[in-house]
């Protein structure tokens, strides 16, 4: 197996490694006569101008540009900033060509240092990779989301979680802003692909890195669309209307005005065919439960949200504001077996589960940057969130050991539940004469409190040898009321004195009081006063606590054109005071703590399209102050909770490599990465059950537990004529050592994921776009003090998307597949199923209007089943989902864009 990955890995480094046979060199020289550094020189193809190679000038102005025999015309171009670019003609390269001092004239023209590669659709600018949206395919009325989806190295998981070249995505731009929100799931479903005129992934940045503009530390990617030019003055509207069987039906319109800087969006949506992102179907398709759609349930929504993006001045941007109101209604239904191993039997424990829910939200949210003067700016930020729930839910369960029952349940509860957060952040920054020395200032603020009433009726049954033990017959018809207050005040301060041009330091100052209080009344239902008017004192509390941190830091930094280094370290003085009734009894908390941390990193740009990152960060955590107070908490009757005083700060160290490169002239683009974790004093429960299948709760610490992943793709396109196909692979193995007691034994774990997949885009313009996937999530557990020693289970999924293209695309036909197969399910779930969808639409009047007729599910198998293995049990889930329907559907756009009609 090691002859081969190595064989593998030979192979593959001579395939990107092999050289060319000729080279092109010269000297390029501005009209001062200076060397000029860092000017792009690539070679194209004159037909059609597809890239051959491209290379950079050194800092002395030198270049040499390798290339194979071409045996057709190209041309090569050199560009830079502030200069005309040159061009040459070759009929036939089949020779070394020495163009000896070339000289550019100036241009009074300010751009940015990039990669420029006219007529290619990836462009490299410092750390972004920007990708042009014309050059990529997607179905007629799309959304921007599936701009994403046909992006290789791009991937949207079941959860709508997105990564991108293996980091993981937390921020969604429109032109630089927010489109309501920095999750930007409102903008994936809604804005149009057609208007958008590229996509920058770029790490994501703070706001002290995006004023000062340095270079950025995270590990995550932010995603910014920015629209086309020529499409920023007019307007768009997209008008969906659409009705089917079973009552099922859509609605859903997005009108938005743009004028230079300003634009103003507003969206409708109403339908309960679980589309989510307050979006209609927009061209997909595909729905089943494995998808990046996947919703369990069957839920109706409706949505009016309005957002508006302004330059008010030249001192007032107004980057968003954002109102949006949601109203939904969920039914919800599950079927769940969970198998729990115990060191010398396990326990099965089968349930149902009925729940219906109805909601209705409001989101406020705004950003606004002022710039007082040159030096200065001010970024304020209030979040204001509502939100009001009803809810009702019924649950039967079963308990076996040995399919012997040790007990059963029934549980039937009514709950309302209002919620309200205000969250206004502010932002100051402050530069100073000298490059490099700027003072941050932030204020970080989160009020919030939560009320809630539920009425719960429940009856628990114990067993001994088949027979009831009354004497432990839990029946229970309380009323409950639940407030929670967290206020959260932050403060930090921060100030950069630079060393010399490449060398900073930081001294920081980070202040932090959180205040949390909590409270449970318990009222028992009363026969005679027909009321629930008798309290209950061993079910309801009340907690008080206070948090405050102070926490000093200085970090070194070293920026240099190649590479970036940074080192910091910090420590960590917190006071916690914790105050609580339970049962009647008064506890009381008071702890001191000072708890050290480091962070450092290496960010090295290997070339202008590969860079190398290191990572490494430790700290320490305080355990809750829940899992601290030794009460007992017997709210569940199944599960009973009580807190350890002795439980010590965990520690956890963490590494992590990453390394990505786009080999332009190849079409192909690779990343690799690793990550290590390593902790101390977990906290983790120590449980066991007695003979009736009731558990017992408390915490303890353990020490060892560590997990390490390693993950990598690959992506290549080829084209001829009029055809693409872009071929990507993935794979991702991840281990988990974990320790953890169960019924009062130490058990030790050892967990393998490898989830490998493979996945092609091949695309005919105007005829014919295949997308095909193959995913298989191989997993394998094995045990030390366990009822079983290992377990094992394969997930396979298989998908296809075909759309055609007739009538000069006038008529659209798509058909999607999907197949999902596991090896090890209980009995009673299906292990595999079938799922298609099919549709027909027809555009006519200049494209304006779309007519459409789709069947989804038309083998009606789609369903939810699927398997969580976990260090001490494993579960399989079948939820309600939606079933198969037909829809008809119209589709209206009336859009202007600079004066004309498109």
């Amino acid at each position: 197996m090691k002859r081969i990955l190595w064989l593998t890995l030979f192979s593959f480094s001579f395939l990107l490694l092999s050289g060319q046979k000729f080279g092109i060199n010269g000297k390029v020289f501005d009209s001062e006569k200076k060397a000029v550094e860092n000017a792009t020189i690539y070679l194209i193809k004159q037909k059609d101008s597809s890239l051959i190679n491209y290379i950079s000038t050194n800092k002395e102005g030198n270049f040499l540009l390798k290339t194979n025999e071409v045996k057709e015309p190209s041309i090569l171009k050199i560009e830079t900033t502030k200069s005309i670019p040159y061009a040459k003609v070759f009929d036939v390269i089949n020779s070394s060509i020495d163009l000896g001092k070339i000289e550019l004239k100036k241009i009074q023209i300010t751009d940015i240092e990039e990669v420029k590669i006219t007529a290619y659709p990836i462009k490299i600018k410092n750390d972004t990779i920007e990708f042009d949206a014309s050059a990529i395919k997607v179905r007629p009325n799309s959304n921007i989301e599936e701009l994403l989806k046909n992006i290789n190295g791009v991937e949207i998981d079941k959860n709508g979680k997105i990564t991108a070249y293996g980091k993981d995505v937390d921020q969604i731009m429109i032109d630089g802003k927010p489109f309501f929100d920095k999750a930007g799931k409102i903008a994936l479903q809604n804005i149009p692909a057609e208007i958008i005129k590229n996509i920058q992934f770029t790490t994501t940045k703070t706001k002290e890195e995006e004023f000062i503009g340095k270079n950025p530390k995270s590990e995550n990617t932010t995603i910014n669309f920015n629209t086309d030019i020529n499409k920023n003055n007019g307007f768009l509207s997209r008008l969906t209307v659409g009705y089917g069987s079973d009552e099922r039906y859509e609605g859903n319109g997005f009108l938005s005005y743009f004028k230079d800087k300003r634009k103003i969006s507003v969206i409708l949506s109403s339908n309960n065919i679980n589309s989510v992102g307050d979006s209609g179907d927009d061209g997909k398709t595909l729905r089943s439960s494995q998808s990046g759609n996947r919703m369990q349930g069957i839920q109706k929504s409706t949505t009016i949200g309005i957002n508006y993006n302004d330059n008010l001045t030249k001192e007032i941007d107004l980057d968003a504001l954002g109102i949006i109101h949601k109203n939904t209604n969920l039914q919800t239904s599950s079927k769940i077996s969970r198998t729990t191993f115990l060191p010398d039997y396990s326990l099965k424990t089968n349930s149902d589960n009925q729940g219906a829910s109805s909601s209705e939200q409001y989101n406020f949210n705004s950003s606004v940057k002022l710039i007082p003067d040159s030096l200065s700016t001010v970024y304020f930020s209030p979040i204001l969130t509502h939100s009001e729930i009803k809810s009702t839910n019924l649950t039967e369960s079963l308990t076996f050991r040995d399919n012997q029952l040790l007990n059963k349940s029934q549980y039937a509860g009514n709950q309302n539940q209002k919620s309200s957060s205000f969250t206004p952040n502010i932002h100051y920054f402050r530069r100073f004469g000298r490059k490099g020395r700027h003072l941050y200032l932030t204020l970080n603020t989160s009020i919030s409190e939560n009320k809630s009433e539920n009425i719960a009726n429940s009856q628990t049954f114990f067993f001994d040898n088949g027979n009831e033990d009354l004497s432990k017959r839990d029946l229970r018809n309380q009323l409950s009321k639940i407030k929670a207050q967290n206020n959260n005040y932050s403060f930090n301060a921060k100030y950069s004195e630079p060393i010399s041009d490449s060398i900073n330091i930081n001294f920081s100052l980070n202040y932090n009081s959180i205040n949390i209080f909590n409270e449970r009344i318990v009222n028992d239902f009363n026969m005679v006063t027909n009321q629930y008017s008798d309290y209950n004192l061993a079910l309801s509390n009340s907690s008080d606590e206070n948090n405050n941190q102070l926490s000093p830091q200085v970090t070194f930094e070293l920026n240099k054109q190649k590479f970036n280094i940074w080192a910091s370290t910090d420590m960590n003085f917190t006071t916690l005071k914790y105050h609580s009734y339970f049962n009647g009894q008064y506890y009381d908390l008071q702890r001191n703590f000072t708890l050290p941390g480091y962070n450092v990193g290496l960010q090295y740009k290997l070339s202008k399209t590969s860079k190398l990152n290191i990572y490494n960060s430790a700290s320490f955590t305080i355990p809750s102050s829940q899992s601290l107070i030794p009460y007992l908490d017997e709210s569940n009757p199944l599960i009973t909770y009580k807190g350890n005083p002795n439980l010590k700060n965990s520690w956890s160290n963490s590494t992590s490599f990453y390394f990505n490169n786009f080999s332009l002239p190849k079409n192909i683009n690779y990343h690799a990465s690793f990550s290590f974790i390593y902790s101390n004093n977990d906290t983790a429960n120590f449980s066991y059950y007695d003979d009736s299948g009731k558990q017992f709760v408390t915490y303890t610490n353990i020490s060892g537990n560590k997990s390490a992943n390693i993950g990598s793709g690959f992506n290549k396109t080829f084209k001829w004529n009029a055809q693409k196909l872009t071929v990507g692979s993935k794979a991702n193995l991840s281990y988990t050592y974990n320790r953890g007691f169960i019924n009062g034994q130490m058990y030790i774990g050892n967990s393998y994921v490898f989830t490998p997949g493979i996945n092609l885009i091949y695309d005919k313009k105007d005829f014919l776009n295949i997308k095909s996937s193959y995913n298989l999530n191989y997993s394998f557990s094995n045990y030390k003090n366990y009822s079983i020693q290992s377990i094992k289970n394969t997930y396979q999924t298989f998908r296809i998307e075909l759309t055609n293209y007739f009538l000069k695309t006038n008529l659209i036909v798509e058909n999607d597949f999907e197949y999902n197969t596991s090896s090890n399910i209980a009995p009673g779930f299906k292990r595999d199923f079938y799922f298609l969808n099919s549709s027909i639409g027809c555009t006519f009047y200049k494209k304006q209007f779309t007519a459409r007729i789709r069947v989804y599910d038309v083998l009606n198998q789609n369903q939810s089943v699927r398997r969580i293995i976990s260090p001490s049990y494993i579960e399989d889930r079948d939820e309600l989902i939606l079933k198969r329907y037909v829809m008809f559907s119209l589709t209206m756009k009336l859009n202007k864009f600079a004066g004309k009609k498109k």
